[in-house]
């Protein structure tokens, strides 16, 4: 406890540090999620090698979201998130080198996306527990919402920097600029005042790990959800990841800062999904907030897939119009759903579980949709893709029907059950 008060009485600072180091590697990270799917399509057309690229940003990620999650609970959180930014800086020099001396193929760009998701994975937790360990629970709201607001800022700037930069100047020197600013966002982070308290005893992966397994299992609530987050991740992400990059850049052929401000624009939804639910919607339950957010963000998938189809005949200009307000309003809506669901897990899920809980939680959400991305792509190459986008809305949304119809109420609000989690080798 007194270790803590002595990292409270730094709040302010230490959350500045890590918002600002967040916001700067997440410019150059969002900059170059736009510049290297524009790379590979722009030099193969194939929605196959799409689907490779997602895989490859996702599987490893997935491999190294358990590593993370222990190490999260068992390390010092302030030296992985430092180390891991400045590694994923240097990396990306060399990757620059590569490109600038006119050496780099798709197989090294596909070989280094894989290397940079496996990082990811394994920052993603340590960073998610550390924000809680420096800002005190009164502020914890205050304290997220700025850092939401940061990361809404860096996915709206970031895209838009990585397609204008691609398109005058290539990849390289998007490349560059993320390069510089992991290597910034790293050194912001050495002046957090952090203070780690080690565990006695060796790292226990296996064991440490399933503690996170077991308080997961023991919900029915959380069950449940993350069942249906499989299937609707499995049906959903790579339609968005995967099949739209494909129609807007290869079947529409929207320019590089066209597909770059589709991407703005679908930040923005999240952006006011965010600040609604801030100011006059958190009156409203949860249960009411993430029916009424799934109900809608289909209905507007569904009208989506049937207003791009060429038989209405809209000019190129007018579907580039439906892709932006479909984009808006679909992530305006999930905010709705993601917010009161995030709010409750961080309210269930003790400090010293948090980051193993939060990594089996993304395993079970995002972990059948490597197979639905390399699936999708292929089938891009051999199916119509308008028919294809509209089939797979339709699917979801009868998965989203019988989700309503049949989900118990500790789905929608995960302290309705009472379970005791012990950490392993604690008595009773």
């Amino acid at each position: 406890m007194v270790v803590k008060e002595e990292i409270y009485k730094h709040e302010r600072r230490n959350l500045a540090l890590i918002i600002s180091g967040r916001f700067e590697s997440l410019v150059g990270a969002a900059a170059l999620l736009v510049a290297m799917p524009l790379f590979i399509l722009d030099k193969t057309g194939s929605g196959t090698m799409m689907g490779i690229f997602t895989v490859l940003g996702i599987l490893p990620r997935l491999l190294a979201t358990p590593i993370g999650g222990v190490l999260g609970d068992r390390l010092n959180r302030k030296y992985i998130m430092v180390l891991l930014d400045e590694l994923r800086g240097i990396l990306l020099f060399a990757l620059w080198f590569v490109a600038f001396s006119n050496k780099l193929g798709i197989g090294a760009l596909l070989t280094f996306r894989a290397i940079l998701s496996f990082l990811d994975g394994i920052f993603d937790g340590p960073t998610g527990a550390m924000f809680g360990d420096v800002v005190r629970k009164e502020n914890m709201k205050r304290a997220t919402s700025l850092n939401a607001m940061a990361n809404s800022g860096a996915n709206i700037i970031g895209p838009i920097i990585g397609a204008m930069l691609y398109g005058y100047y290539g990849l390289t020197n998007v490349l560059l600029m993320t390069a510089v600013l992991y290597i910034l966002s790293g050194i912001s982070e050495m002046f957090i005042i952090y203070v780690h308290t080690p565990k006695n005893g060796k790292i226990q992966f296996l064991q440490e790990l399933s503690e996170g397994v077991r308080f997961v299992l023991a919900h029915k609530g959380l069950k449940f959800l993350f069942t249906f987050a499989i299937v609707i991740n499995f049906l959903m992400s790579p339609l968005y990841s995967v099949v739209l990059p494909y129609l807007a850049r290869i079947v529409f052929k929207f320019s590089a800062a066209q597909f770059g401000t589709f991407e703005v624009f679908a930040t923005l939804g999240a952006l006011f999904g965010n600040v609604a639910i801030m100011l006059f919607l958190n009156k409203f339950s949860s249960k009411v907030l993430i029916s009424s957010g799934l109900i809608l963000e289909q209905v507007v998938g569904l009208l989506f897939s049937i207003l791009i189809m060429p038989l209405l005949g809209f000019t190129k200009g007018v579907a580039y119009f439906v892709f932006v307000v479909s984009a808006f309003l679909i992530t305006f809506f999930n905010a709705l759903v993601n917010i009161p669901i995030n709010a409750n897990l961080q309210i269930l899920v003790p400090s010293e579980l948090r980051s193993r809980v939060f990594s089996v939680l993304s395993l079970f959400a995002m972990g059948s949709t490597p197979i639905s991305s390399a699936l999708y792509g292929f089938l891009l190459d051999k199916i119509n893709p308008y028919l294809f986008f509209f089939s797979i809305n339709v699917i979801s949304t009868v998965i989203i029907v019988l989700f309503l119809l049949k989900a118990p109420e500790e789905a929608y609000d995960p302290n309705v059950a009472k379970v005791e989690t012990k950490p392993v080798g604690e008595g009773s």
